[in-house]
């Protein structure tokens, strides 16, 4: 092992080798891609970055083609209100350190009739162990440097002992050790008023880590910043961003009094704040929810180094040191195993493992026997001490470290996200499902939140969103409710009904939807939990965008999802609406840091003709972004798989088609895909209407009302369009009319609703094309069927005890009027009778005349009914009858789409991000 983080013999003082946070070597030591790595030698805010810093970088860049404001006003501005300082205290630079190299030749320098001893050479005290750079900047300034134990300091004592001009510095909270001051922030006043001719700095750069307020001997954690303000010797130090988690950007800033402020900044270069780093700066001290994230924070830190402290204690050899900030230092013994250079061995053995932790031999009073480690998120600190717990069992028993360790089962996670809802999630999705299925790989589905009418139901009776059912049969499974945890089913512009593990839960209006949030988002992370512990591999879908950014705080079904399940993302664009690359960098600049890191690339779905086309598209997208385009997938023809997200009429577009069979467009249409399985009959054009005028004008032989979520709702628009008028002289010119579901409820010649179910009406007349009575109930039918279909009329004929197959997903039920007995079999035509009869005798469908309806959602998927049916209407346009046609599979549609995806995707690269 190179030794990664070591100091080289030939590196300055200035090196990034003598500190933390070297990514690269990390990577070279580890020889592991950057994405792999857990750098915890830099201590950064576990909390991630701001959700506003996306906002900060497009401020920075309008401004990037001017100066900025080389007094930085507004930034000044902005922080003395933030602070209640004044302006002209605050001096800001390219982050702390190059404030204290500044600082320290500012120091240095003698002021005109200032008290400086001449010939005397001041002296910077500093403690041992403490930060390098105030040794590094001191002695660079000419300072002579003296160290006083940071474990019992006599401040005063080595003040008194050294020469006017003098400077202590101070770790407040002290690196690396995370402890403060005693008496912080009252001592370094009271010593700066005590030796008015010496100067005391104070390095609060992880000050808004400490957990601490109002201590016994007088420690807080407000910092000294307001007495730096008003003495002039004592000047306050402090880093933007760790606290912000943005090193990179090089943001820090100094109060001090006034005299001390502008020598400071004549030791600094023009414009040490560039336009995105001073808009960054700007927001941080404007932003309304500081004070909340630094309890957040706290609290987040305080919790998360007591659980890793108590774990390492139990391990040999390891005593993990006291601290009050968002890194602990640990020292390691001889019964560790791992040599007198502890720390350093310990070090090299996770960095072959791609951790990152801060060797101390550069750090006066430690050594190699130490290492320094950062608290970093739940899940990477129980990595670390994995990792750790490993090095040290190796190192103990002299044998090879054992493979990965013992842990809950836990799949690997695949999400496909999109750049807008019908980007072809859903089907990308189930075809990872049907390619990873096919590969022997344990695989199922998962969407955290879906928002359909278009649900499924499973073998237990629970309810769940198409498209999950899909990509289960994709995997070879039957749907599971937790495969869709929270499913939302609109019932109107602002309401909706929430189903929780598929079984209805309560009906909520946005406002009070946003009030269940907790509850959605524990419920669907368990469930995820759960699945993910009985697979090897989970492929999640997303919903809608995960760039949405004033849904990001909320968020538990796109980025939220992925961060839970530790999944690989892809984006997936649809080509076919134009704008997909803009897309993806747009997308790309709203992610968070945190959120690039699960990035793998980008798909392009949808595209119609030549890849070749496109150009340098890809790799300009890839320049743009730092992602790759994994994969471009065509658009493939009558794919009969079901649909979600909107009703689509798969066998429209058929001019000439002997059979036309109008569909009124519902409002809150529900599982449209009733229809789908007429694309497989070359006879057969499916055409959705809005208007009576349509069918009036329209050549067509039936129509089918289909299933509605708001039933009564729904015949209300039917009314208001003119539709049900039609409708109604349809079927007394002998046109067939059917109804599915809530379109079987509209059949009837009233819908009761006692309760409220659905609507505030109490009774509502239906359009009386059948003698039936719907009562709604709070009870919800959610089953699946085996049915018969039991009417010898003449819409379906040859249909007799014809076998069908399919679910039910009503409230309450649907009865014969009184009077309206109906009759048995070879009664009259147009009275009523039962239809479609389930295998337990149960009457879910009723005909009567040239009008029928059933509650059996998928009866059209039964090949020879659907024939028939056909048959029927064919008989009376005088055409011959035509052959049963079997419809694809559901099964091989699935493969034909999952060939497709994986012919024109880097399948390559994607296992290669899962298993990495």
């Amino acid at each position: 092992m190179a030794g990664y983080g070591a100091s080289p013999r030939d590196a300055s003082p200035h090196t990034a080798a003598r500190h933390g946070g070297d990514f690269v070597g990390l990577a070279a030591a580890s020889g592991l891609p950057e994405s792999s790595l857990l750098d915890a030698s830099a201590n950064l805010n576990p909390l991630g970055p701001p959700d506003w810093l996306d906002a900060a970088f497009a401020e920075g860049r309008r401004k990037s083609g001017r100066y900025p404001d080389p007094a930085y006003r507004e930034l000044r501005a902005a922080a003395a209100e933030r602070l209640g300082l004044p302006m002209e205290s605050l001096v800001f630079g390219n982050g702390a350190d190059e404030l204290m190299y500044a600082l320290a030749r500012a120091l240095a320098r003698p002021v005109a009739g200032g008290a400086v001893t001449e010939g005397a050479v001041p002296t910077a005290i500093v403690e041992a162990p403490s930060y390098a750079t105030y040794r590094d900047a001191s002695e660079a300034a000419g300072f002579s440097v003296e160290s006083v134990p940071a474990e019992s300091p006599d401040y005063a004592e080595a003040l008194e002992a050294s020469p006017p001009g003098s400077a202590l510095w101070l770790g407040a909270p002290n690196n690396p050790t995370g402890a403060l001051p005693a008496g912080y922030p009252g001592v370094a006043a009271s010593l700066a008023s005590r030796f008015p001719d010496r100067f005391v700095v104070c390095d609060e750069a992880f000050m808004d880590f400490c957990d601490v307020a109002g201590g016994a001997d007088g420690t807080d954690t407000e910092g000294a910043a307001n007495d730096a303000a008003r003495l002039p010797n004592l000047i306050v130090l402090r880093s933007m961003t760790k606290f912000w988690a943005v090193p990179g950007l090089r943001a820090g800033y100094a109060v001090c009094a006034p005299d001390v402020a502008s020598r400071l900044r004549a030791e600094l270069p023009n414009w040490p704040l560039n336009s995105v780093a001073e808009s960054f700066a700007r927001r941080a001290f404007s932003d309304p929810a500081a004070a909340d994230r630094r309890s957040r924070t706290r609290a987040f830190v305080a919790s998360e180094r007591a659980r890793v402290a108590e774990a390492l204690a139990e391990l040999p050899g390891l005593t993990v040191l006291p601290s009050l900030t968002n890194y602990y230092l640990v020292r390691v013994s001889s019964e560790a195993g791992l040599g007198d250079a502890g720390g350093d061995a310990l070090a090299d053995g996770l960095a072959s493992e791609g951790i990152g932790v801060r060797r101390c031999r550069n750090f006066d009073g430690l050594g190699p026997g130490y290492v320094r480690i950062a608290v970093r998120s739940a899940a990477e600190n129980d990595a670390i001490v994995a990792a750790i717990a490993d090095v040290v069992e190796e190192a103990r028993s002299g044998a090879p470290r054992p493979g990965p360790r013992a842990t809950p089962r836990r799949a690997k996670a695949l999400m496909i996200q999109g750049t807008s809802s019908g980007a072809g999630k859903s089907l990308i999705a189930a075809a990872f499902c049907r390619i990873f299925r096919d590969e022997g790989i344990d695989v199922a589905p998962y969407k955290a939140q879906n928002m359909s009418l278009n649900s499924a139901v499973t073998p237990d009776g629970l309810e769940i969103g198409r498209a999950q059912a899909v990509q289960a049969a994709a995997c070879g499974l039957e749907p599971d409710a937790r495969m869709n945890p929270v499913l939302l089913k609109p019932e109107s512009d602002r309401g909706s009904q929430v189903v929780l593990l598929g079984k209805p839960y309560a009906r909520y209006q946005a406002q009070e939807y946003y009030a269940m949030h907790e509850l959605m988002r524990d419920t669907a992370r368990a469930a995820y939990d759960g699945l993910a512990s009985e697979r090897e591999l989970i492929v999640l879908e997303g919903a809608g965008s995960p760039a949405e950014i004033n849904l990001k705080s909320r968020d538990f079904v796109n980025m939220g999802a992925a961060r839970h399940a530790g999944a690989r993302v892809l984006l997936v664009g649809d080509i076919d609406r134009g704008g997909v690359f803009a897309s993806f960098i747009g997308h790309v600049a709203t992610f968070a840091p945190d959120e690039l890191r699960m990035l793998s690339g980008f798909v392009v779905n949808k595209f119609r003709g030549d890849p070749a086309l496109l150009g340098d598209a890809f790799g300009m997208t890839r320049d743009r972004t730092g992602y790759p385009v994994l994969g471009c997938v065509p658009m493939i023809s009558r794919l009969d798989i079901p649909d979600e997200d909107e009703p689509v009429v798969k066998a429209g577009s058929r001019p000439g088609a002997d059979v036309r069979i109008a569909v009124p467009r519902l409002r809150r249409a529900s599982n449209f895909t009733d229809l789908d399985a007429f694309a497989a009959e070359p006879d057969a054009e499916v055409v959705a209407v809005s208007l009576g005028s349509e069918i009036e004008q329209g050549r067509f032989d039936a129509v089918v009302i289909p299933g509605t979520k708001s039933t009564v709702d729904d015949l209300g628009w039917l009314r208001a369009s003119g539709l049900a008028e039609s409708i109604l002289r349809f079927a007394a010119s002998g046109g067939t009319v059917v109804g599915i579901c809530g379109g079987y409820q509209m059949l009837g010649l009233s819908i009761l609703d006692p309760d409220g179910v659905e609507s505030p009406a109490r009774e509502t007349p239906g359009l009386g094309l059948l003698p039936l009575v719907t009562s709604f109930a709070r009870g919800k039918t959610l089953s699946r069927t085996r049915a018969r279909w039991v009417a010898p009329c003449a819409v379906a004929p040859g249909a007799d005890d014809g076998e069908l197959e399919g679910y039910e997903i009503h409230h309450g039920g649907t009865r014969l009027a009184s009077g309206h007995g109906g009759v048995g079999v070879g009664g009259e035509a147009d009275e009523a009778r039962p239809a479609v009869v389930t295998d337990s005798g149960d009457v879910i469908g009723y005909a009567a005349g040239n009008a029928w309806g059933s509650y059996l959602h998928g009866i059209f998927d039964a090949d020879r009914f659907r024939r028939s049916f056909l048959n029927g209407l064919r008989l009376r346009r005088a055409l011959a009858p035509l052959p049963v046609n079997a419809r694809p599979s559901l099964d091989s549609e699935l493969s034909r789409l999952a060939a497709a995806v994986a012919a024109n995707v880097d399948m390559a690269a994607i296992r290669a991000e899962l298993w990495r």
